[in-house]
């Protein structure tokens, strides 16, 4: 019985048996999802005049500030692996909205559209760290995950 119980709990997959370039690529998305709310922050003027394009002012104000601060906070979170999966679950609407508004109206679903093709490429990343999870060198895995009992 011992025997059986020790097996099931030896091959549970987690995210901690991700490999280590994973961990990597992780820490990447969310540092580049930091610098783009950073950047949107920056560019303020070009950023409001892509939001404005169909919207009232003061609806435009609320959707730059609160973009640039779930890119900031969640790139932040995604990064050092804290609450991972909500920090990407929360990009995912506005990683939508890009792909849906600011791309196509940038130069249209073309091939040499970056920021559209950047858009699709790291929406794709979201939603493939969003299954396999954090990783082994994270905040959830090292904190957050209780540990199993050496036997």
């Amino acid at each position: 019985m011992a025997l059986t119980h020790e097996f099931r709990h030896s091959h549970r997959i987690n995210s901690a048996n991700n490999p280590v370039w994973m961990d990597g690529l992780r820490i990447i998305l969310g540092l580049f999802l930091f610098v783009k709310g950073v950047f949107f922050l920056e560019h303020i003027t070009d950023v409001f005049q892509l939001f404005s394009a169909g919207n009232d002012i003061t609806q435009t104000g609320k959707a730059h500030i609160l973009t640039s601060m779930v890119h900031i906070v969640g790139g932040l979170m995604i990064a050092f692996g804290m609450l991972t999966r909500l920090a990407l679950l929360c990009q995912i609407p506005i990683l939508i909205g890009a792909l849906l508004i600011v791309g196509p109206q940038q130069s249209g679903i073309q091939l040499d559209n970056t920021e559209l093709m950047l858009t699709i490429f790291f929406t794709a990343l979201i939603l493939f760290f969003m299954i396999k999870g954090p990783g082994r060198y994270s905040i959830d895995n090292k904190v957050l995950r209780p540990k199993q009992p050496q036997v």
